[in-house]
């Protein structure tokens, strides 16, 4: 068959090749000399950012039974097939994206892809699979409720990112996966996956070309007929531009307190982005950075403090967060106040800079540095249009300058944010009062 090919980029790890195959499909392989591995990612473009509010918590729960058989694997062949030749198998949804991986020696690629095209394409999604997954799904919900970081990351995301899909947590609530039904989740099984909303990603050792064959023919065995018709996410213009300032608490009876303090950041693609994790790493970026050195090491106040930014298609969220004796609380959001203050007023150093820049540098590029990784950049960007490779990633990094990263965090931290506390009650009048008195 002819083949549907873009030229390969050669890069860091090896030479990557695209296609868009007849039926819709993308395919990208990055084939990566000395490597004894073949990474293999199925990504569809539906997480749980694509369901309504009824569909809450569908694309988990379909990423679960999925694995629960075929016509031809019992749910135990599935793994078995994987396992016995030293492999693993696993899947995770995320809000703008599912995922079912493989990773295997070369040699037995064209097995773990027909592996996963069959649960993909095959499965029987049976009432009795259904019910079990229930019950596994609301243990896990509870395991997610009783993590005090994870549910103040959930009481700031849902606020920031309000009037908008992605303020509800991936998993579902306890109502919606009680009430999830197997019709609702077989109609977006067939909505969704479907050919053009499909990338298939590989890396390590990858024959391009055996691949494209064996793709199409999982495209025709696929729930969902190819259409042409790009599925859009359940977002919403009522997202707010400026999210008023507040204080979010939920009571635990813990020792200590987890807090997490929440900017609106920016989409994935955004020319801004690089700036803005150079800030994350300034302020927040490890034992040398500035709030750990002024909370941890000065102060006492906190064992660690950590910022992070993180990326949406079209928006984003940057965060601190930290753990500490309830009284404390107030103390902590004054130090990170003051030390934002002093970003927004010049104080960001040439030197500081370059020592993020080799941070970030470094993170990056060992942070691609094998198989797997290298698969799961791929997978994800093609799905969204990131074509980058490490290179340019890291190029955008050193382009960045002082100038801009004061521009950027007068921007992005000059609004106060949202803080949202699990545990211990804090002073919430003292925090408060400081948010009203926010820099910028």
């Amino acid at each position: 068959m002819s083949n549907p090919t873009t030229p390969s980029r050669q890069h860091r790890a090896g030479d990557i090749r695209h296609s868009v195959l007849p039926s819709g499909i993308r395919l990208v392989t990055e084939n990566m000399p000395g490597a004894a591995s073949a990474c293999i990612g199925f990504f569809i473009g539906t997480g749980s950012r694509s369901e309504t509010v009824l569909q809450h918590g569908a694309s988990h729960f379909l990423e679960h039974v999925l694995f629960k058989g075929t016509p031809t694997r019992a749910p135990e062949d599935i793994s078995a097939e994987i396992e016995q030749v030293g492999g693993d198998i696993n899947a995770y949804t995320a809000k703008e994206h599912t995922c079912f991986h493989a990773k295997v020696i070369g040699s037995d690629g064209p097995m773990a892809v027909d592996v996963l095209s069959d649960m993909l394409a095959n499965s029987l999604i049976r009432s009795a699979d259904l019910e079990a997954e229930r019950e596994v799904i609301l243990d896990e919900i509870a395991m997610h409720t009783d993590d005090p970081g994870e549910v103040a990351h959930e009481l700031v995301s849902g606020r920031l990112l309000a009037g908008d899909a992605l303020e509800r947590p991936v998993i579902g609530t306890h109502h919606s996966i009680v009430d999830m039904t197997r019709r609702r989740v077989l109609n977006y099984w067939r909505r969704h996956y479907r050919p053009e909303n499909i990338v298939v990603s590989v890396a390590g050792v990858a024959d391009h070309d055996r691949l494209i064959d064996q793709l199409e023919e999982f495209a025709g065995q696929l729930p969902g007929p190819a259409t042409g018709a790009p599925i859009h996410h359940t977002t919403s213009s009522a997202r707010p531009a400026v999210i008023p300032a507040a204080v979010i608490s939920r009571s635990r009876d813990f020792e200590q307190s987890n807090a997490v303090m929440g900017f609106r950041g920016v989409g994935v693609l955004d020319p801004r982005r690089p700036a803005l994790n150079l800030l994350a790493t300034i302020l927040g970026g490890g034992m040398s950075s500035r709030l750990f050195v002024e909370v941890r090491e000065r102060r006492g106040l906190a064992y660690a403090i950590d910022a992070t930014e993180g990326a949406y298609s079209d928006t984003g969220l940057f965060a601190i967060e930290w753990a500490n004796q309830s009284e404390r609380t107030a103390e902590i959001v004054s130090v990170v106040r003051d030390q934002i203050a002093d970003l927004l007023d010049g104080g960001i150093t040439a030197e500081e800079v370059e020592r993020a820049k080799g941070q970030v540098r470094g993170q990056t590029i060992l942070g691609y540095e094998g198989a797997l990784p290298r698969m799961s950049r791929n997978g994800s960007g093609l799905l969204i249009g990131d074509d980058r490779t490490i290179e340019e990633m890291v190029e955008a990094y050193e382009a960045v300058g002082v100038d801009e990263l004061t521009e950027v965090a007068r921007t992005y931290l000059s609004v106060p944010p949202v803080i949202g506390i699990v545990g211990q009650r804090p002073n919430r009048r003292k925090v408060e009062r400081l948010l009203r008195r926010w820099p910028g």
